[in-house]
C-alpha cells in the first residue's frame, strides 16, 4: 500500500511510511456507499488514496475530497459522533486507522499530529467564514 500520497504523510521518510502501512488496513467501498454517517459513533480514521467522495454537513454545505485527503478524525478526537456524512463519488480505496490505533499512532508520528491541528484548525476558519 503507497501512503506517499496522502499528504498528512508526505514528507515522512520510507522507514515511517513501511510502519504506518503495518498500522492501517485497506478498504474498499463502491460508489454510493456511505462512508460515515453525520451523528453515528466513529470507528475509524480515515485517508483517500483512490477515489472521490463527497462530504455533506447537517446545514447542507458540501466539500468534495479526492486522493490524499482524510476524515473522521473529530470524531475519534473528542468521541462524540460524527460531525458530517461522507458518501463515495466513486469507487473509493482507503486506509484505515481503527479507533484504538489511533491515539498511539498520533503520538508515535508527532509530525503528523501537527499537520492533522493544522488540517482542523484550517477547517474551523473555513466554517467561521460560512
Amino acid at each position: 500500500m503507497d501512503l506517499r500520497s496522502v499528504g498528512l504523510l508526505q514528507g515522512l521518510p520510507d522507514r515511517d511510511l513501511q510502519r504506518i502501512a503495518q498500522q492501517v488496513r485497506e478498504v474498499r467501498h463502491p460508489a454510493g456507499a456511505e462512508i460515515t454517517v453525520e451523528g453515528r459513533e466513529g470507528v475509524g480514521f480515515l485517508m483517500i488514496l483512490d477515489g472521490d467522495a463527497e462530504v455533506s454537513t447537517p446545514d447542507g454545505r458540501t466539500r468534495s475530497l479526492g486522493p490524499g485527503d482524510h476524515f473522521g478524525e473529530m470524531a475519534l478526537l473528542d468521541q462524540g459522533g460524527r460531525s458530517a456524512s461522507v458518501t463515495a463519488k466513486s469507487d473509493l480505496h482507503l486506509a484505515a486507522i481503527a479507533e484504538w490505533n489511533f491515539k498511539p499512532f498520533l503520538l508515535e508520528h508527532p509530525e503528523v499530529a501537527y499537520r492533522l491541528l493544522q488540517t482542523l484548525s484550517r477547517r474551523v476558519r473555513e466554517a467561521e467564514a460560512w
